[in-house]
């Protein structure tokens, strides 16, 4: 069977819920390289099982990185990457401990309040008084390791951080590409090795992948006509965004 077999329990209501969710989650991915994670497993987590969206997340996320790549090759700051990398190689593994053992509107409810926070006072005007180094990028790996294993958000800390230390577009967009292509193979077998990938997430995956290509190439063309000022604020309203949309299904029964 084609249809993955929970989505055919799905309300007609429940199913529009979650292809606005695919499409907006695609068009963000497009435009800032982040972000797809985040709108896809919050948008969906109204309407069904949050560990089923973050194994279609993840693998959907795998899929973008690759269409992205042959764009964002040239700018991707790979020393940079390496130590986000590392980190989240620490961070992963207790992310999904944490997911299968503390509830995860409580672990969603906590980072969207940071991301919230954060991104509320880069939009006034905070900065990172100097450019971050090494260690630094290695601590917000690790943050990021254990987001993405717990609640499939862990691209928010990176975005955070990358904007706050004033990257270019071009940088922030080609790092976040490279990082989550490498992390979520990483999240993936993870995931697998804890059962939450099962035939239906793969088959789920399959049929959001037009959707996903169509949104992609929407908001890769608004990235190509953006400003540094532009997509740095509405990155920070993406955030912003998504941490409030975290909030909100986090304290709804």
């Amino acid at each position: 069977m084609i249809i993955p077999e929970f989505l055919l329990s799905v309300s007609p209501f429940a199913l529009a819920i979650m292809i606005v969710g695919l499409f907006i989650a695609s068009l963000a991915r497009g435009y800032s390289g982040f972000g797809f994670s985040a709108v896809l497993v919050s948008s969906w987590s109204l309407v069904g099982v949050p560990a089923r969206a973050i194994g279609v997340a993840l693998l959907l996320e795998v899929i973008a990185s690759c269409v992205q790549a042959f764009s964002v090759w040239r700018d991707i700051p790979w020393r940079r990457v390496v130590f986000l990398l590392a980190g989240a190689a620490i961070g992963s593994a207790p992310g999904v401990l944490l997911l299968s053992s503390v509830p995860a509107d409580f672990l969603k409810l906590g980072l969207s309040i940071f991301v919230l926070t954060a991104a509320l006072l880069l939009l006034r005007g905070w900065k990172l008084r100097k450019k971050a180094n090494d260690k630094g990028a290695f601590v917000v790996g690790i943050a990021s390791g254990v987001a993405n294993g717990a609640v499939g958000m862990g691209g928010l800390p990176v975005a955070l951080f990358l904007t706050a230390d004033g990257d270019s577009p071009s940088k922030i967009r080609a790092a976040v590409t490279a990082y989550f292509f490498l992390l979520d193979v990483m999240g993936l077998a993870f995931l697998f090795n804890a059962g939450l990938v099962d035939q239906d997430t793969i088959k789920t995956a399959l049929l959001a992948l037009p959707l996903l290509i169509i949104g992609m190439t929407l908001g890769t063309q608004h990235f190509l006509g953006a400003t540094a000022e532009g997509f740095r604020r509405i990155t920070l309203f993406m955030l912003i965004f998504i941490a409030l949309a975290g909030i909100i299904r986090s304290l709804i029964p």
